[in-house]
């Protein structure tokens, strides 16, 4: 793709990387303005409802304007049959990358969990629910107190499992395409819907497992094997703070933690917002 020029006005320029579902690239648009796009893998991008449903989509992700949110600009269909869409580029880099070097500062990561809660605030008063949180999708720009998170990958995985079909998903998982990741879903992710609807409080889970990360350097539930890792999300209480860091020793942090841990949707904080309340009154 480099070299080449979509939709008339964006001209790819070089990739900055490849996950689960597809390659990122830099590009300009006509005014050198820079962008970044994403090219889904082909196993996942030859359905013509799926580009049909994504463009409906990019409709939708237009309202969502919010600056914790990476804005959506255009969807389209490479020459070779292949769905793209065209995103805000942030100069940064993951927070997968920044927990490399382990665990954040209390302030910082409570900081970045405001900013994730008020985007997803946002959007679930839109209706859409992300589904997909992970350090991969939360990009970092700017420093200090300039950090700012911003969310990408809005309801990707959704799309994409209801125009496929959760039988192609599996078997395009089984090449290596992700669907989902299992170390941030909530329990009702792993259930069938009919047990416990999924909704905007899946996302509120997300959260407390990023939130736990960021302030220990690993996740509440760790396991080799995947079956011992849904056992662990569906049935262990999730520890606290102090537990896995000694140093940290603040229950009203602990509180909110396990609120947002809990198994079941109805346990849990009603809304992004109030989860984004309860933090700003804490003292780091």
């Amino acid at each position: 793709m480099i070299g080449e020029t979509l939709l008339d006005r964006y001209t790819v320029e070089a990739e900055l990387g490849e996950g689960g579902m597809g390659v990122v690239y830099r590009a300009v648009d006509e005014r050198g303005q820079p962008v970044a796009i994403k090219r889904l893998h082909e196993g996942v991008a030859t359905s013509p409802e799926l580009v049909a449903r994504f463009q409906r989509e990019a409709s939708a992700q237009a309202m969502l304007a919010h600056p914790n949110i990476a804005a959506m600009h255009a969807v389209g269909v490479t020459d070779a049959g292949q769905l793209f869409f065209v995103l805000e580029f942030i100069a940064g880099h993951d927070l997968a990358t920044a927990l490399e070097r382990g665990a954040l500062a209390p302030a910082r990561a409570v900081k970045l969990a405001i900013q994730l809660l008020s985007g997803l605030h946002h959007a679930h008063q839109f209706g859409m629910v992300h589904r997909d949180l992970k350090p991969e999708n939360v990009l970092l720009a700017g420093s200090g107190d300039q950090e700012q998170a911003k969310l990408i990958d809005f309801g990707l995985v959704k799309l994409l499992t209801d125009v496929l079909g959760t039988d192609e998903c599996q078997r395009l998982t089984r090449t290596g395409v992700v669907f989902g990741t299992p170390q941030y879903m909530a329990p009702e992710q792993m259930l069938p819907e009919a047990t416990e609807p999924v909704d905007h409080r899946c996302d509120l889970y997300a959260v407390g497992i990023l939130l736990f990360e960021m302030l220990c350097g690993r996740r509440p539930f760790e396991a080799e094997e995947i079956t011992q890792l849904w056992r662990a999300h569906l049935t262990q209480p999730a520890p606290s703070l102090h537990e896995i860091e000694p140093t940290l020793d603040h229950p009203d942090l602990d509180a909110i933690l396990q609120t947002l841990l809990a198994k079941r949707p109805d346990q849990r904080f009603a809304s992004a917002l109030a989860v984004r309340r309860a933090l700003e009154t804490l003292s780091m």
